[in-house]
């Protein structure tokens, strides 16, 4: 049986969500192809450190809740 696997990166794609930011747009912006960022948020291909705090700073998010796969919010 085929081994399931969870999506990545879901936290970066609700906040390019929240901010209606395509993959061109955040590929631009890292200064990278559509399709290499692609790669990234499939789990293809590893982030830089350059990659992640640019992301971070843009959505003013840290790294835990942007890159972490297990993290989930706490509920206040």
């Amino acid at each position: 049986m085929a081994k399931q696997t969870r999506p990545k990166y879901l936290n970066l794609k609700f906040e390019m969500i929240k901010k209606s930011e395509t993959i061109e747009d955040v590929a631009k912006l890292l200064g990278m192809s559509k399709s290499t960022f692609f790669n990234k948020l499939a789990g293809v291909t590893d982030w830089s450190i350059g990659e992640i705090e640019t992301l971070c700073e843009h959505y003013d998010k840290d790294y835990y809740y942007l890159f972490h796969e297990d993290f989930q919010p706490r509920n206040k």
